[in-house]
Parts: structure tokens; sequence; C-alpha cells
């Protein structure tokens, strides 16, 4: 069976399944936790702790790229004006 996906050809993004990016959001905020659990549990300088959040918050960050890409995505699909600069391309 052929599967198509929709391309926005004004900056060529690749508009994902849904689930697929939640599972990719899901990934930072995992690492946010485990970094969490490790600055509260471990004894560690307050350089090394500083440096250990300061990632948290790069994966927070990312997680949040995310959250937009995953509402703008939902509401492209929602409005339905998925014709204004976008195409189908068949994957092979």
């Amino acid at each position: 069976m052929d599967s198509y996906r929709t391309v926005t050809t004004h900056n060529a993004a690749t508009i994902e399944d849904p689930s697929r990016m939640l599972h990719q959001i899901a990934q930072p905020l995992a690492t946010v936790q485990g970094i969490l659990e490790l600055t509260l549990t471990e004894a560690m300088s307050a350089d090394e702790k500083k440096a250990w959040l300061q990632q948290a918050m790069e994966q927070l960050l990312r997680a949040t790229s995310g959250f937009d890409q995953l509402r703008q995505v939902v509401e492209t699909q929602k409005s339905g004006d998925l014709s204004r600069g976008t195409r189908n391309v068949q994957h092979v």
C-alpha cells in the first residue's frame, strides 16, 4: 500500500503523524526527568548542578519547540487549508 505525506512547499516542512511528533517530544521530557532526579539525589557542587540544570533547560526548549510544531500541524489540519502552499508526495 502506498502512503502519502503532506509537504509544505513554502518551507519544505513535513507534516508528520501527531503520534510520532508526541513521541519525539517525550524523549527530551524523559531526559529532563532523569536530569532532575540526578541533581536531586547526587552530591555535587553548585557548578555541576548548574551545568545539569542548563542541559535540562535545553531539553525543555526542545520539547517546547516540538509542542509548537505539533500545534501548527493540528491547526493546519483542523482548518482544512492544506491546499494553500502544500502538495502530496508519494512514498515508494
